[in-house]
């Protein structure tokens, strides 16, 4: 049991800490939250009693032919006690679409969350990006000495040389717009919190099971609560159209320039049913309302499916490509002991050792850009669960 406890808990962590995500939300963003909160259990509320009945409060003056006039003063209900299980519907289609709009508000409040930690991660994606397009221009630099050494020598041709600095200068057009995707980056960021983006951590998550994500997708909670909600309206559209029962009472005084007022009261039951041309028209179309959002269900569980599916493959992309990427470091590692050794006996320049030393760095750099990709999905993941 201690070891089934161990299970549950791990597999459910991803969601026992949005909590602490919230509270990355600008204060205002986080107030509107609370607003609409509220708002949701307010409507809750009113949805919940709007079966019961208004107690009316009446007053009339009247005078008849033979110039009695008479005061009436009374309250009055009539209050559905029974209508083949509308009541019941009626609560329960408040409970369920509290819960559906609640669900709504978190959908919306996850979705900045994830844009704000996915644009952190594109800043760090440039960080890195801008110090490998540095060892790019560091490694151009050492290509167009050595080619002009070999043009003035009569060894390379002019466009050899030319295409070189082109590539330097594609380089350091590259960097400035590095520099200004960052800096738009992080003027997004700003839209979500106010919150220096330095002090911001990155939740550091691991890859949920498929059968997790599945239980907890977001979505799918959603099309479960649409439909369940669907069901209820359905039963209070049949309900509307079958007989009821209902409590009447009034309760009053009365009195009149002829006689003496006094209090009097009446009370009993009413049966009715209503007639309508378009009832089974209003019924089926609420049946088939119903029936559209079961298939929906079954459509939203397919694509939470095909979005798991894909976010693994995607992730199991950037790992084949970081084990390409070691391999790669590997083979520049052999490179550079030949090369430095070589070097070092007056064979091989210092320009050969920097090249590889420098490109050896692009692709250990290009592994944290892999894995900074993978966190970005399984945060895209984290972000599409929750609790209903």
């Amino acid at each position: 049991m201690r070891n089934l406890s161990k299970i549950v808990l791990v597999s459910l962590a991803p969601l026992l800490s949005f909590s602490n995500e919230i509270q990355t939300l600008s204060d205002t963003k986080q107030e509107i939250i609370k607003l609409k909160q509220k708002q949701i259990e307010q409507k809750e509320q009113s949805n919940k009693y709007d079966w019961v009945s208004d107690v009316n409060l009446n007053a009339s003056i009247s005078k008849d032919e033979e110039d009695r006039r008479t005061n009436d003063y009374y309250l009055s209900i009539s209050q559905e006690i029974f209508n083949f299980g509308g009541i019941r519907s009626q609560i329960d289609y408040a409970t369920q679409l509290k819960k559906m709009e609640s669900l709504d508000l978190d959908i919306n409040t996850k979705d900045d969350l994830n844009t704000i930690f996915s644009l952190l991660v594109d800043v760090k994606i440039n960080d890195i990006s801008l110090e490998q397009n540095t060892l790019n221009l560091k490694n151009s630099e050492i290509s167009i000495r050595n080619k002009k050494s070999e043009y003035k020598a009569g060894q390379l041709d002019i466009s050899d040389l030319n295409d070189a600095i082109m590539t330097k200068n594609e380089l350091s057009d590259a960097k400035k717009e590095l520099n200004l995707a960052k800096l738009v980056n992080i003027n997004s960021i700003k839209k979500y919190t106010s919150k220096n983006y330095k002090e911001i951590n990155i939740p550091d998550i691991k890859l949920m099971n498929k059968d997790t994500y599945i239980q907890n997708a977001t979505s799918i909670n959603y099309a479960k609560l649409d439909a369940t909600v669907n069901k209820s309206l359905y039963k209070i559209k049949k309900s509307d159209y079958l007989p009821s029962l209902a409590l009447t009472g009034r309760y009053g005084y009365e009195d009149s320039n002829e006689m003496n007022g006094d209090d009097y009261y009446n009370y009993g039951l009413e049966l009715s049913m209503p007639l309508s041309l378009t009832a089974s028209n209003e019924i089926e179309q609420s049946k088939l309302d119903y029936l559209i959002s079961q298939k929906e269900l079954a459509e939203e569980q397919i694509n939470s499916l095909s979005t798991y599916e894909e976010a693994v493959l995607s992730i199991n992309s950037y790992k084949d490509r970081i084990t390409l990427a070691k391999k790669d470091i590997k083979l520049y590692d052999e490179l550079l002991e030949v090369n430095e050794e070589e070097y070092n006996a007056g064979y091989k320049t210092i320009d050969d050792v920097e090249t590889l030393k420098n490109s050896k760095l692009i692709r250990a750099l290009d592994i944290k850009t892999y894995k900074l990709n993978i966190q970005k999905q399984i945060l895209k993941l984290y972000f599409n669960i929750s609790k209903v």
